[in-house]
């Protein structure tokens, strides 16, 4: 309804919010929302960042400037987003916002090639793409909160990629993630707080690290250059108390 929907804007204002976008499939959709929603469960206990909440949005109709990312789940089902969509998504990207496509796939190697990421070209013609590279060791989601190396998500092996050093970069993050092991899934809970999913092959260890990643991940987002240059910490501090 639309008072639900001023609501949901409202508290995006607000608060922190992590958005997802609406597939039309209702359990990848399910699937987004208790994954974002397990997330911000752990980002509480574990970080500054708190009160986080997840909400759907419809790249069609949804203001989408109130989100530091859009976490993009791949079907191969979902309609491509007509041209007005495409546009205001590469304004949001320009804008600063960061889309995080998750092709969701097991299989999936270390090219952005094969049926998925031919429906990830599929689904996003005219949306500003920039040259991508993998993850390098050294990069800011590696050390944003956690010290970390690996991404896991339900899947482990796939490579995630970021914008190519020296593209258009804000703060220093990347307005363009893709990568494929389904972190919704791992970091999805219910509303009792049981996990949802299995996670192979390294079980609850995985699932820790899944978690990991995504604290670093939001981290990233709401701070830029985190922990590249320890003279900002002040500023840094700041800006994670005004998320609260």
């Amino acid at each position: 309804s639309k008072q639900s929907n001023a609501g949901e804007t409202l508290d995006a204002v607000k608060r922190t919010s992590l958005a997802f976008v609406l597939t039309g499939d209702k359990e990848v959709d399910k699937i987004s929302h208790n994954g974002l929603s397990g997330l911000s469960v752990i980002m509480d206990r574990r970080s500054t960042v708190e009160n986080t909440f997840a909400v759907g949005v419809n790249l069609e109709s949804d203001e989408l400037s109130f989100y530091p990312m859009i976490y993009w789940p791949i079907t191969d089902s979902q309609p491509r987003p007509s041209r007005r969509a495409i546009q205001r998504l590469n304004q949001y990207v320009a804008g600063g916002g960061t889309i995080f496509f998750d092709l969701r796939n097991q299989i999936y190697g270390g090219s952005l090639s094969g049926d998925m990421g031919r429906n990830l070209r599929n689904l996003t013609v005219g949306l500003d793409i920039p040259p991508m590279v993998p993850v390098a060791p050294d990069h800011i989601l590696t050390k944003s909160f956690y010290l970390i190396q690996d991404f896991p998500g339900r899947w482990a092996g796939g490579r995630l990629w970021v914008e190519r050093s020296g593209e258009r970069l804000n703060d220093g993050v990347s307005g363009i993630i893709v990568g494929s092991n389904d972190w919704a899934a791992a970091w999805a809970m219910d509303p009792t707080g049981q996990r949802t999913h299995p996670v192979v092959p390294g079980g609850e260890q995985q699932r820790e690290m899944a978690y990991r990643f995504g604290i670093n991940l939001v981290m990233y987002m709401l701070t830029g250059n985190y922990k590249s240059d320890q003279v900002h910490v002040p500023a840094i501090l700041e800006r994670l108390g005004d998320t609260q």
